[in-house]
């Protein structure tokens, strides 16, 4: 099978799973948001923001360490390493307990304390789950793994609208985090073929903290980089505004998570296959860099001019005003899935620093935010603050490519600018059709999305090629598949 047919196979199975996986938490907002009031939402987002804080057990990533590691099949090891997650989770559970009286006062939640000591079950369910799913998916056999990471959302998400009918506030919420915790538990242990065993196994506990111990500094940075914004609007502004930024970030970074995960994916041992080759490495790049900037544009152009009316069908009309800020926030996300081709060709060629630089880099975007939260200034600028922080971990990682792999920056600055320019169209276009209805302005964001693709498709021939390659080679394999059936003359 070509390269391009190999990619387009794998995008479309990881697609599959993360549509569920993205939608199902896409469509739970959306119901709770238009039932629930904008404080009720606000409150729903700080406790996920308390969890995410304090979740060692995540960010130590036991289950990659059962896949990875040589004795990954061993009984001993996976009992140790148990153990390990269980001790884990405990830490996680205390520290929100002790934590809860300072974060309640910061978040200015005082009443709502009891909640978010109760979201400490949550780590708790985390650390009592089996890694045996893990083990499994050293075999290649991902369909257990599949089932402990779809079942929960697809059952909670089934559940959002009759618990927000019956109760009708955050609690909805609350018992829907904690009742994805525990289904998350009972399935990890359904799923395993061996019994769930713990062992004080001393070698395999220190493997474990060797191993996590940079990933709980990553992650803690992660959480900087992609909530850190959210914990300073919680502190300073109110419940309401706090709903309607979390609305914002959920329209506008979801869709660009998926892409960003799928194309990482799919393209890293593509780009690793040519590692050898300059030239074909370079080539495959710049191409990546194109999709990337495509896929991009397409977002940002479709937010500014459609965003209103996305926003108005799916959370309902008292987020109206959230539009604009998501279409800043858009923005950002915009140069960081820009961002994901350096940072995947760079880890191809075994250079893993350049993440970690660059979102140090991206960390400043948080130092801008801070002032503009202290002042209390519209929550445009804090989008527009994190969005500055994007654009300097993108050159941090740009110039860390030239300097390391010796391509030039302007491989993916040039479709990055060209986004640049698409998206100040898109807001004149705004500006000038502002008036217009919903539908007219849904109408026009397709138009828009439509305009992206033509322009990149005159600016960047390979682009335009391999559009057209792989083309023809879908419709190559379509009509192979129809002329060739089972019991048919051509049929082997």
């Amino acid at each position: 099978m070509k390269l391009g047919l190999k990619m387009l196979g794998g995008s479309t199975i990881l697609g599959g799973a993360e549509v569920i996986n993205n939608g199902c938490t896409f469509l739970r907002n959306m119901i709770l948001a238009r039932l629930l009031s904008k404080e009720d939402f606000g409150v729903a987002a700080t406790l996920a923001l308390a969890v995410t804080l304090f979740e060692l057990t995540g960010k130590m990533s036991f289950g990659q360490q059962v896949i990875q590691s040589k004795t990954g099949d061993d009984a001993g090891f996976l009992a140790g390493t148990h153990t390990c997650q269980l001790l884990t989770g405990l830490l996680d559970a205390l520290l929100i307990l002790v934590f809860s009286y300072p974060l309640a006062r910061w978040f200015g939640m005082e009443a709502h304390r009891g909640a978010l000591m109760l979201m400490a079950c949550i780590p708790l369910c985390a650390g009592f789950a089996s890694l045996e799913s893990s083990r499994l998916s050293r075999h290649m056999r991902f369909a257990p793994m599949m089932i402990t990471d779809t079942m929960p959302q697809v059952v909670i998400t089934l559940a959002a609208w009759p618990l927000a009918v019956w109760l009708g506030d955050y609690r909805a919420i609350l018992s829907l985090l904690l009742v994805k915790a525990g289904i998350s538990m009972i399935s990890s242990h359904w799923v395993g073929e061996r019994p769930y065993r713990l062992c004080w196994n001393v070698r395999s506990i220190q493997n474990n903290l060797r191993f996590g111990w940079p990933l709980i500094v990553s992650g803690f940075l992660m959480f900087g980089v992609f909530q850190g914004d959210r914990m300073l609007v919680a502190g300073r502004y109110s419940l309401a505004e706090l709903g309607t930024y979390a609305i914002a970030c959920t329209i506008a970074m979801t869709p660009c998570f998926v892409v960003f995960k799928i194309a990482g994916t799919v393209t890293l041992p593509v780009l690793a296959q040519a590692q050898g080759d300059a030239q074909e490495f370079r080539a495959r790049y710049r191409l990546f860099a194109q999709v990337m900037a495509l896929c991009s544009a397409v977002f940002v152009v479709g937010m500014i001019l459609g965003g209103e009316s996305a926003i108005i069908l799916l959370f309902g009309r008292k987020y109206a005003g959230a539009a604009m800020l998501a279409s800043w926030v858009m923005i950002g996300q915009a140069f960081r899935i820009v961002r994901g081709a350096p940072l995947c060709a760079a880890m191809a060629r075994g250079d893993t620093v350049n993440t970690l630089s660059s979102n140090l880099w991206r960390l400043c975007g948080l130092a801008l935010a801070v002032p503009v939260v202290v002042l209390k200034m519209d929550l445009h600028w804090v989008a527009i603050a994190g969005g500055a922080g994007e654009l300097l971990a993108l050159g941090s990682s740009l110039i860390r490519m030239e300097r390391r792999q010796g391509i030039p920056v302007w491989d993916c600055l040039y479709p990055a600018a060209l986004v640049a320019v698409l998206a100040g169209v898109a807001f004149g276009v705004r500006q000038l059709l502002d008036s217009a209805s919903l539908s007219g302005k849904f109408a026009l964001a397709v138009m828009g999305c439509a305009v992206c693709c033509l322009v990149f498709g005159l600016v960047f021939g390979k682009l335009r090629n391999a559009a057209q390659s792989l083309r023809s080679e879908a419709l190559g394999k379509w009509r192979e598949s129809r002329n060739v059936r089972p019991g048919s003359a051509g049929a082997v």
